[in-house]
């Protein structure tokens, strides 16, 4: 579930004392008035004891009564102030804490046109070599630029998809075989592929078979998905493997292909101490983008001046001033045009592989030491940004032997 600080309502007002000079103006009023009604209503003879005090002792007593139940009430505001102020500190940091939750990236790949792994990939978008070009849809038609997948001919994706997941499942495979077996795996499969609309089920079944492990699916789809794992599977160790994958049968212009896979831990490891740490993403749209920026900088722990390198997917952080703007409010110092990557540029937009196709190629550069920062446009109305840090080995997590 997201964090939300802004739900958190505000620090107690001050609470005014009561003005001692309005309560004396107060008794001097009462004062007079019960002199005056006592001695207009009164009777009897105007002496003794009696009268006196009904003249002057009881307005002052009364006066007392509305100033001691005043300066009462003015505790308990004060008791109530203090109580709720501490108690909003202690909400602010327990709920500070859980969106400072991060996972490690055991492992993490990607399926491009560029063939499989990232590196090929990350040399082209760092030279902003593009790998769009005009070529034909699978179903045939006029040429459309975009980048696609070699290998899946139309009405044979499924036993493609196979043969690529199987390699998928190996490679998972050598990493999970360093995990306890007790330790619960789940998988999230977000997947649009053209010709296999039950691909989520099957490649479901496909890597329980081919790793040997039981995988609990997920419904969330996306970083939706990892954040609510981050939460709801927190109290004990947990695995997650994150597919996303595209292939489109009719693409059109400056679209793209790709299938990723992010193989996630929530706890600290021994076998991977140097893994790096995709923490929590954070949702919004670009009229809050410098808002979504700064809560996803303390969530990762960082401030602006550690970030290196941005890579963003989809039109808004591309167009307009709203990242540059964000990036300026929030600290970040890097150089827009040589340390901003705009992986569309480079891939075409590639639908519900864009923001994890980001995020391993954040962890690759993340390898060399600096902290990156994913921006990722989902739909017009939603953008997520996410930090992945180099391993410190100070976070919360706890360690799992």
């Amino acid at each position: 579930m997201p964090v939300y600080l802004d739900a958190i309502p505000d620090l107690a007002p001050r609470i005014p004392r009561p003005v001692t000079r309005h309560w004396l103006y107060l008794l001097g009023a009462m004062m007079i008035l019960g002199s005056v009604l006592v001695f207009w209503l009164w009777t009897q003879e105007r002496s003794g004891v009696v009268f006196w005090f009904m003249a002057s002792g009881l307005p002052f007593c009364l006066w007392g009564l509305l100033f001691s139940m005043r300066r009462f009430g003015y505790k308990c505001d004060q008791v109530w102030a203090a109580s709720w102020n501490k108690e909003r500190e202690r909400l602010l940091e327990q709920e500070i804490a859980r969106g400072q939750r991060a996972a490690r990236v055991l492992q993490a790949g990607v399926i491009s046109q560029l063939g499989n792994g990232t590196e090929k990939l990350l040399l082209a978008v760092k030279s902003s070599e593009p790998q769009l070009r005009m070529q034909s849809p699978r179903l045939g038609g006029l040429p459309v630029r975009h980048s696609q997948l070699p290998g899946f001919a139309d009405k044979q994706q499924f036993q493609d998809l196979d043969t690529a997941f199987k390699t998928i499942a190996s490679q998972v495979r050598s990493v999970l075989d360093k995990i306890p077996t007790d330790v619960l795996c789940w998988l999230m499969v977000d997947c649009d592929v053209a010709g296999v609309p039950d691909a989520n089920e099957k490649i479901h079944d496909m890597i329980t078979a081919q790793t040997g492990k039981t995988f609990r699916l997920l419904n969330a789809k996306g970083f939706t998905a990892f954040d609510f794992w981050l939460d709801e599977i927190w109290k004990q160790p947990a695995l997650l493997l994150a597919i996303s994958a595209v292939i489109r049968a009719k693409p059109q212009d400056d679209e793209g292909e790709a299938i990723t896979w992010t193989l996630l831990l929530n706890r600290d490891h021994s076998s991977f101490l140097n893994a790096i740490k995709l923490h929590r993403p954070q949702k919004g749209s670009i009229g809050t983008l410098s808002q979504v920026l700064g809560r996803a900088l303390l969530w990762g722990q960082i401030s602006g001046g550690d970030v290196k390198e941005a890579w963003t997917t989809g039109n808004a952080p591309a167009q307009g001033g709203a990242w540059s703007e964000a990036c300026e409010e929030n600290g970040l110092i890097f150089g827009m045009a040589e340390d901003n990557r705009d992986v569309d540029q480079t891939t075409g937009y590639t639908g519900n592989a864009a923001p994890w196709l980001a995020v391993n190629l954040a962890v690759t550069m993340a390898q060399q030491g600096s902290a990156q920062v994913v921006v990722a446009e989902t739909n017009p109305e939603e953008i997520w940004v996410v930090n992945i840090t180099p391993a410190n080995n100070t976070g919360i997590n706890q360690d799992l032997s």
